[in-house]
């Protein structure tokens, strides 16, 4: 599905940029997928952040997961 929308020269020419330079030539679709998504996991950790019992769950939840060992076939 492709839509347009209106963005100014600056905005497109910023984008353009960090996809050439930061995201090694993406699309410009793509560099803004990314964008956002790095936006909604700042905002993600933010929320978690105001949440102690939800910080301390997290938390302990990595700690269990970081000893995991998957063994990985070639």
């Amino acid at each position: 599905m492709q839509t347009s929308m209106r963005v100014t020269s600056e905005n497109r020419d910023s984008l353009a940029r960090i996809a050439a330079t930061e995201l090694g030539g993406v699309s410009l679709d793509e560099a803004l997928r990314i964008v956002l998504f790095e936006h909604a996991s700042r905002a993600a950790l933010a929320r978690l952040a105001t949440d102690p019992d939800a910080a301390g769950s997290y938390l302990a939840e990595t700690a269990q997961l970081s000893g995991v060992d998957t063994a990985v076939q070639e």
